[in-house]
């Protein structure tokens, strides 16, 4: 297969589709060879619109034990990579950070648009970051690369025209909100079972505010421990060890099973930490919600005598909050993604996504 034109027929793809709009960005896209970037996979899928999984660890779990692997590093899908890159506005001569290198694949389509010296990039793999620096070097690309907290941005460097993470946050680090110039954006994607990508925009010295995209995205965790492919160091498995109550629901948990993401999202703002997941035993098949403080199984499959729902619920009891956001949901009219706005000081305690504008009744605290 010839590079080239796979890669000038996936970046036509992703024009045909509305995720390219920007002749500049088409011409990274057709011109940056992906696959220097994710040698051990096969040029069809490399130059195809799809995520490719690039590294993975063993996740901690609550029991001690060695956990599944999970993903820690990939390259990015190219349509999502190219929307983030659209609605991060880039222009000319601006200067970009990103946060989370990876293959470093995007920080050679930034170079292509924008020239090694307005790049820059962090990760906190040390690993990642000599294999990115070394491909980016071969393909011609010298951003400005440094091993470190993603957290933490890269202040020496600072301030930016704009902040661009391939990795998902639960709430905006304060660093990113200093290190950016007023005016300056962030582009990120919001951790969590929502899927959603926050667009944010720097309104004063220590502010940002914003709005949720429309898009849809999964990332992977920012992470500050490079063992752990979990975020803020979790561990898999129930949050609690303390004894089940034993209870019954009329509420199909396949709402939040197979839900839209933007029902998901909602429920996520109820429960910071929220992972939706599934578990089989000899009883049956349940789905679970699991935060770092409560933990709930939700069976899928109702009893005959009753129609209802087993439910088993730990501490916090968050299928009672899941069975209140149903209800929330339908009552404010399913809202989507695009009606969710941010709210962000430089301090964790003053972080918030509100429904409709600032001074709604629906307002949410971050971390989410």
């Amino acid at each position: 297969m010839d590079w080239q034109h796979a890669a000038q027929t996936l970046a036509a793809h992703l024009a045909d589709s509305g995720e390219l709009s920007d002749p500049a960005w088409r011409r990274a896209f057709e011109q940056v060879p992906r696959h220097v970037f994710v040698p051990d996979a096969p040029l069809d899928q490399v130059y195809a619109d799809q995520a490719l999984v690039t590294q993975q660890r063993p996740a901690p779990t609550t029991t001690g034990t060695t956990g599944p692997l999970l993903p820690t590093s990939s390259s990015s899908q190219p349509g999502v990579m190219a929307t983030m890159l659209e609605r991060a506005d880039i222009r000319d001569g601006m200067r970009v950070l990103e946060i989370g290198t990876a293959t470093g694949y995007n920080a050679a389509l930034l170079t292509h648009r924008l020239g090694g010296n307005n790049v820059y990039s962090v990760e906190l793999d040390p690993t990642l970051h000599a294999t990115a620096r070394q491909r980016l070097a071969a393909t011609g690309h010298h951003p400005h690369l440094n091993a470190g907290d993603g957290t933490a941005g890269w202040s020496d460097q600072a301030p930016y025209d704009r902040i661009i993470a391939t990795c998902a946050v639960n709430h905006i680090p304060p660093a990113w909100i200093d290190q950016l110039h007023t005016g300056g954006r962030i582009v990120a994607p919001l951790a969590g079972a929502g899927c959603a990508l926050m667009i944010l925009d720097k309104t004063a010295d220590d502010e940002v505010t914003g709005r949720l995209d429309h898009q849809h995205v999964a990332f992977m965790p920012l992470r500050t421990d490079v063992g752990n492919p979990l975020a803020d160091r979790r561990s898999l498995g129930p949050a609690t060890n303390g004894i089940g109550q034993y209870g019954t629901t009329s509420l199909d948990p396949a709402v939040y099973d197979h839900a839209d993401h933007d029902l998901n999202l909602l429920l996520q703002l109820h429960l910071p930490g929220l992972s939706i997941g599934a578990m089989d035993n000899p009883r049956g098949t349940f789905l679970t919600l699991s935060t770092p403080i409560a933990y709930a199984q939700v069976a899928r499959t109702a009893t005959a005598t009753d129609g209802r729902h087993t439910t088993i619920q730990y501490d916090g009891r968050p299928w009672d909050t899941a069975e209140h956001v149903a209800e929330l949901w339908q009552r404010l009219g399913h809202p989507d993604r695009g009606r969710y706005g941010i709210s962000a000081l430089n301090r964790t305690d003053r972080q918030y996504i509100w429904l409709d504008h600032p001074d709604s009744p629906y307002a949410w605290p971050m971390p989410v």
